[in-house]
C-alpha cells in the first residue's frame, strides 16, 4: 500500500502540462500634456508557464520582456526612456504567477504575482481574460504600476511631466 501511495505522489507533478508560447507582447500606456499618449511596446514576451489538468486556475510560471524592445513612435522618446528605466542595468522584467482565482464573469480571472521591475519586486495583480479556441490558450490580461512604487522619476519638461502612472496591456496564446 505504501509503495502504491508512493508511486501516485511521485506521478502527481506529471499530470503538469508546459505550455509553448506561440506569440505574446507588453504594451505600455502613459500620457504627458501636450504630447498626449506615450504608447511603447514589446513584441518580444517570454514565458515558462505550466497548467494542470487543463484547469486555468492551475497556471503557474513566469514572463519576461527584455526592456530596451519596447520602442514607440518616437525613437528619441525611446532612448531617454531606456537611459530613465537604466536598461544597462536593469535589462529584464519578470512577472511570477503566484497564483489565477476564477471571477463570476465567463472567462474572467485575477492572475495574482509579483513584478520584479527596476530592481523592485512587488506584488501585482492583473485583470484577464483567460480562453481556449482551436487548441490554444490566449490570456489577455491588463493592469496598472506606479512608477514611482519602483524607484523610478518621471521626467518632466518645465511644467509637463510624464504621469506615474503606467497602463499595461500583457497578450500570451499558447
Amino acid at each position: 500500500m505504501k509503495k502504491i501511495l508512493m508511486i501516485l505522489l511521485l506521478a502527481f507533478p506529471l499530470l503538469a502540462l508546459d505550455l509553448e508560447l506561440k506569440s505574446g507582447y507588453v504594451a505600455a500606456h502613459t500620457e504627458m500634456l501636450m504630447d498626449n499618449n506615450i504608447d511603447p511596446i514589446n513584441n518580444h514576451l517570454n514565458a515558462s508557464i505550466a497548467i494542470e489538468n487543463n484547469d486555468i486556475t492551475t497556471i503557474r510560471g513566469k514572463f519576461w520582456v527584455e526592456m530596451t524592445l519596447f520602442t514607440s513612435d518616437k525613437s528619441d522618446r525611446d532612448k531617454s526612456m531606456y537611459e530613465e528605466l537604466q536598461t544597462d542595468k536593469f535589462e529584464i522584467a519578470t512577472y511570477t504567477i503566484t497564483d489565477v482565482v476564477k471571477i463570476d464573469e465567463e472567462d474572467s480571472y485575477t492572475i495574482n504575482g509579483i513584478l520584479d521591475f527596476h530592481g523592485e519586486k512587488k506584488e501585482l495583480s492583473a485583470n484577464a481574460k483567460i480562453t481556449t479556441l482551436e487548441g490554444s490558450l490566449v490570456i489577455d490580461a491588463s493592469s496598472m504600476i506606479l512608477m514611482s512604487d519602483y524607484g523610478i522619476e518621471m521626467p518632466c519638461m518645465v511644467f509637463m511631466c510624464v504621469r506615474d502612472q503606467v497602463d499595461l496591456l500583457i497578450k500570451a496564446t499558447f
